[in-house]
């Protein structure tokens, strides 16, 4: 049994803002949220974004090797789903999705701090133990 547990941290925001926070980030609310992600060493990762890199990286490679690729490929082509999806965002400490407790509780609390006006629609921190988060789909090809 693992006790050490890895973290990420999670936003939802407006399309507006996730938008912004995709390209430009000229929104000050953006720019907050870059600065706050740079001070942890992570950036945001749109969730959509992810999902299309996931896709590209099956098909330039060998999709059989990919075990989520189709469940993948079926979100990024169902409209209602890209709008979900394109307005989450995980964040990143490097190449990695998960990281120490440490880092991922002062990277939500800076958040939910920063979050007066409530601009962000949902801060969450999440654990890898399976227990309490969904499993992907079994493959059913």
């Amino acid at each position: 049994m693992n006790n050490e547990w890895l973290y990420q941290v999670r936003i939802k925001l407006p399309q507006d803002l996730a938008d912004d926070l995709r390209s430009e980030s000229n929104f000050d609310i953006s720019k907050k949220i870059n600065k706050i992600a740079r001070k942890h060493q992570t950036r945001p990762v749109c969730t959509l974004d992810g999902f299309l890199d996931y896709v590209k990286e099956a098909e330039k490679n060998d999709i059989k090797d990919y075990p989520l690729y189709h469940w993948t490929k079926s979100v990024v082509q169902d409209p209602d789903k890209q709008i979900k999806h394109s307005k989450s965002f995980a964040f990143y400490f490097g190449d990695e999705q998960i990281y120490d407790k440490e880092r991922a509780v002062s990277l939500y609390n800076d958040l939910v701090e920063f979050n007066n006006e409530n601009k962000i629609e949902e801060i969450k921190m999440i654990d890898s133990n399976p227990r309490n988060n969904p499993q992907p789909p079994k493959n059913k090809n």
